[in-house]
């Protein structure tokens, strides 16, 4: 039997970036919640930084995040794991359980994307390492997990079948192309596809800076690349996460659109002012009249 089109989610890499408040929230110093309602009327999806690196977030977070949420149904939260487990190769058990937490309360209100394990370039494909992406599977088992790893020594045939027998997904991480970097995979080793954009600026990730690493916008050619490679997943699983993570600058946002547009074959898109204020290129896909109405719908969540 052929498999029903997939679902597509797409969005930025995070909503509480402090330039969205000049080139996309409708005004400064509102509440988080306020923030996290309207970023979800445009957008399907978000991909959790805070949980990288703040030890601190607990379930009461995660249900506070879903209360914003009354007005946005099918929206899910991905929470990326916290940087002892990927970076640190540490399993605390008090942060294992409080991570365990967080993502239990969201499946528990159908808010639960994936958690995400980002491994850094120094994470080699060594025995020692594989063993530690082995005990995250097991102590996360029962989430949806989806794996990223950076360096190229992982770019082997027998990567999907590897996290696959553990119940793990494969990210698809678009980087630039320098060598011993991971090159841009789509596999799918589930039902959902996972796929983190996070631009092309090789002199940024040469000089291993944060903000100058994910400082990119993507061409229209590149955006016909990447659309062409979301379709080609269609009917190789349910569901396609698009994370956009060029973040410096706001640069994820007009990227969100285009590939929302592109997925939607050109249909013109609600986007909000200050965007377009900030990137007045977007005027070639924006409705006529833009306001704050809901963006996505029921026609642009599956591939034609």
């Amino acid at each position: 039997m052929q498999r029903e089109s997939a679902v597509y989610r797409v969005g930025p890499g995070g909503w509480e970036h402090e330039i969205f408040d000049s080139c996309f929230y409708p005004q400064e110093g509102a509440s988080p919640a306020s923030k996290l309602n309207f970023f979800a009327r445009y957008f399907q999806t978000v991909e959790v930084r805070a949980t990288f690196w703040d030890d601190s977030l607990t379930a009461q977070d995660a249900r506070e995040w879903i209360e914003a949420l009354h007005e946005a149904p099918g929206f899910l939260f991905n929470i990326k794991l916290h940087s002892t487990f990927t970076h640190g190769k540490s399993l605390p058990p008090d942060l294992t359980r409080t991570v365990r937490q967080i993502l239990q309360e969201l499946a528990r209100g159908n808010r639960l994307g994936s958690l995400v394990v980002q491994f850094p370039y120094s994470f080699t494909n060594t025995g020692t390492n594989r063993h530690h992406v082995i005990r995250i599977a097991e102590v996360f088992a029962g989430f949806p997990l989806h794996v990223e790893f950076r360096h190229q020594s992982w770019n082997q045939e027998g990567l999907v079948t590897f996290l696959r027998d553990h119940s793990l997904g494969v990210v698809g991480a678009d980087m630039p192309r320098i060598r011993q970097y991971m090159p841009f995979i789509t596999s799918v080793s589930g039902d959902t596809a996972y796929l983190r954009l996070h631009g092309r600026n090789e002199k940024g990730w040469l000089l291993n800076g944060y903000d100058a690493r994910y400082d990119y916008q993507y061409n229209t050619r590149e955006i016909r690349e990447i659309t062409r490679r979301l379709r080609g997943l269609d009917g190789r699983c349910r569901a396609v996460t698009v994370i956009c993570n060029n973040t410096t600058g706001g640069k994820s946002l007009p990227l969100a659109f285009q590939l929302i547009s592109a997925l939607r074959e050109g249909k013109p898109l609600e986007i909000p002012p200050r965007t377009l204020s900030a990137f007045p290129f977007l005027r070639s896909i924006a409705a006529p009249e833009t306001g704050e109405t809901p963006l996505l719908d029921d026609g642009y969540r599956r591939a034609i």
